[in-house]
């Protein structure tokens, strides 16, 4: 009888330390779940923050585009100012010249730049 109390003991002794250890994991659990969550909520107004920027660079990027081919239409008619001005977008590396027409053939066209996103992650 004494070799069943004593195996009794055992099997509370270890009873105690896998509840320590189950609970230790369930609130570690519900850490990284909160921190996940903040985290969420953080790169969700991070976007939200860079969709007006991104949208108002894109009404810029159009009207610099506009100003640019107006620019090159007043340097192909003759005006003088236009055609310094060219020389130097084109110096910059604003304006590129047209590549050769074999260049054309053989190379992929550009891909323009599109929004990927369709918006912030939903839960």
């Amino acid at each position: 009888m004494t070799h069943a109390s004593s195996e009794r003991v055992s099997m509370r002794q270890m009873l105690v330390p896998i509840v320590i250890m189950a609970f230790t994991m369930a609130l570690f659990f519900a850490f990284q779940m909160t921190q996940v969550m903040t985290d969420r909520d953080s790169l969700n107004q991070a976007f939200g923050r860079q969709e007006t920027s991104f949208t108002e660079s894109q009404k810029l990027n159009t009207q610099f585009g506009g100003l640019v081919v107006g620019t090159q239409k007043l340097a192909q008619e003759g005006n003088k100012s236009a055609v310094e001005l060219e020389k130097k977008l084109k110096l910059i590396g604003v304006i590129q010249s047209p590549p050769s027409t074999s260049a054309q053939q053989t190379a992929p066209v550009p891909v323009a730049m599109e929004k990927k996103s369709n918006g912030p992650v939903k839960p």
